[in-house]
């Protein structure tokens, strides 16, 4: 799980909380009081969740703004200092920027000043056996049919009012004390009338069990819940997010690890029914030692397809390689796996790879640790293009920092954050075209919306680059 990852940093988390309650709890409508200009519905050229789409794959549609001949002109249009550490992907809809930091507070700013609109406290999770030992909001909003939803820093999902950010409803979805274990990783999907959202432990001790829940988005009750390992069995995790197929009706998810490896569903590729979220198909990672490695899915599942039209899903490993599968024969096997950079369990280090791949209608995009054949001990990072079609390497750029944010693309750019650099990168070749500095470690994505970027850094930084008028 990513807390482990976090031990080489040294981070001071704010405190917050909000009572814990048992099951949906209705706020009534009167309690929503506007705040700022009206939120428009989201609309072509928004960033409306975590990593832009429901396919998971970093695109950008409607925007026309930002290309190959305007990136390298990129200025810095506002920064704005949150209260903690950013590691939530921004979210941008109807004019606005909310986010999420490990204060436990979600924040919705003016999208073109930085100006703030409304928070929300959403609390912590205090685990002193993880690392770091308190947590706010790592899940990145979901804007839908006028509410975003989102993962607090404590025991319950939420939907709250965008313009005031006021709580609609929340669901309890575990027990975040030190002897309960859960925490919300997961960034939701808002798809087929349900809000799907992932179930998973903070650091693994103690496991929490495994599930994904479907809630209605009217009032948070539970519609369905996939069970992910059998009663009493914990591990099998959440963290990342779900990739759904809408057309095919289909829901695709990478589990964490468990105690071993044959435990319920855990360090699999799953694929879901939409409807009904049963299990329809998996293929679980072919390593005996991979409970003992923690080999899990540190990266989400991306849909893509490959120049003859199959359509695939596939995810980034902590062995550092990239798996792929034909999305209707998870249990065949990858139809190719390439390694891309150095395995193991410490992503931040240069190992494995917790980053979301991207996909532009052409290659797959994928971030990582340390690349495998270089000599240079200070090289932690590589963004690597791949042929959708078998796999190959078309290209691989390398950092000195780790890239554990996902992948964006947009209009001939790849985009991401590695170590303490923000970047754009040319799709066809991979030089950078666009780079900052940030003024502390990036573990968010980039989230692109007409012609400006959001991202936030570690410490509590939040950054608006535009393309100039």
């Amino acid at each position: 799980m990513l807390t482990r990852r976090l031990a080489i940093l040294a981070i001071t988390l704010a405190a917050g909380g909000v009572a814990r309650a048992a099951g949906p709890v209705v706020l009534p409508s009167s309690s929503l009081a506007p705040s700022g200009p009206p939120v428009r519905r989201s609309e072509s050229g928004d960033w409306p969740k975590y990593c832009g789409t429901l396919a998971l794959d970093g695109s950008a549609p409607g925007e026309s703004l930002l290309k190959t001949t305007s990136a390298p002109g990129l200025e810095l249009l506002w920064t704005r200092l949150l209260d903690g550490s950013v590691a939530s992907s921004p979210t941008v809809s109807g004019g606005r920027v909310f986010v999420g930091d490990w204060a436990g507070r979600e924040w919705s700013l003016d999208a073109g000043t930085g100006a703030l609109l409304a928070t929300a406290n959403l609390g912590t999770t205090r685990a002193p056996e993880c690392n770091p030992a308190s947590l706010g909001i790592t899940s990145a909003a979901t804007i839908s049919d006028g509410l975003l939803f989102v993962a607090g820093g404590d025991d319950s999902f939420y939907a709250l009012d965008p313009e005031s950010l006021a709580v609609v409803w929340k669901t309890r979805l575990g027990d975040n004390s030190e002897a309960g274990g859960y925490y919300g990783w997961c960034s939701p999907a808002a798809a087929n009338g349900t809000v799907l959202q992932g179930v998973s432990s903070n650091c693994d001790n103690p496991f929490v069990p495994g599930r994904l829940v479907a809630l209605d988005p009217t009032n948070g009750s539970e519609v369905a819940v996939a069970s992910l390992t059998p009663p009493g069995v914990g591990g099998s995790g959440v963290w990342t997010s779900p990739a759904v197929d809408e057309a095919a009706r289909k829901i695709f998810i990478t589990t964490a690890s468990a105690d071993h490896l044959e435990d319920g569903h855990a360090f699999s590729m799953v694929r879901l029914d939409l409807g009904t979220l049963a299990i329809e198909d998996e293929w679980r990672v072919d390593q005996p030692l991979a409970a003992e490695a923690d080999y899990d899915w540190g990266s989400s599942p991306t849909l893509f397809k490959d120049a003859s039209g199959r359509r695939l899903v596939g995810a980034g490993q902590k062995d550092g390689s990239y798996y792929a599968f034909d999305r209707d024969h998870l249990s065949a096997g990858p139809v190719w796996k390439t390694p891309i950079c150095r395995d193991g369990s410490s992503p931040q280090s240069g190992e494995g790879s917790l980053s979301t791949a991207a996909f532009d209608g052409r290659l797959l995009y994928m971030g990582g640790g340390a690349p495998l054949a270089s000599p240079d001990p200070n090289l932690l990072g590589t963004v690597t293009a791949l042929d959708p079609s078998d796999g190959h390497v078309v290209w691989t750029r390398s950092f000195g920092g780790a890239v554990i944010a996902p992948i964006a693309t947009v209009n001939g750019l790849v985009l991401s954050t590695a170590g303490k650099l923000a970047f754009a990168l040319d799709a066809k070749t991979g030089d950078t075209l666009w780079s900052f500095k940030t003024k502390a470690y990036c573990f968010g994505g980039i989230a692109i919306s007409k012609g400006r970027l959001y991202f936030g850094d570690l410490g509590g930084n939040l950054y608006c680059f535009r393309v100039p008028d």
